[in-house]
């Protein structure tokens, strides 16, 4: 149970890393490599680059206790927790079709985890 709950909490982190990825380069201009550079160094990509690092910690972590089987599908959870935050913060418009795929996916995480 522990080490499912480190699972999901990894997975949140990663999903929050993503957003602050969206956050942080929504209405920039890249053009070129200089552009990606400079942008690692504004506050939320680099907030994000920081916790993708310790995210990363943390499943090593994971890995170390777990058959990467059990833990890599619960990573997948990260698709419907980007989903549903990119509705709610940024105001985008979701298809059903994208539902009945997040849909496709948590049931799938449920048959892998419990299989």
């Amino acid at each position: 149970m522990k080490m499912t709950l480190l699972c999901l909490l990894n997975t949140a982190l990663m999903a929050t890393g993503q957003m602050l990825f969206k956050y942080g380069s929504s209405g920039k201009s890249i053009t070129g490599i200089v552009d990606i550079i400079r942008l690692f160094f504004s506050p939320v990509v680099f907030c994000a680059l920081c916790l993708y690092a310790a995210t990363t910690g943390l499943w090593l972590y994971i890995l170390s206790k777990v058959p990467i089987s059990f833990a890599y599908p619960i990573q997948a959870l990260a698709f419907p927790l980007v989903l549903l935050a990119s509705m709610l913060v940024f105001k985008e418009s979701i298809s059903i079709t994208r539902w009945v795929g997040v849909l496709v996916i948590v049931c799938g995480v449920m048959i892998a985890t419990h299989g």
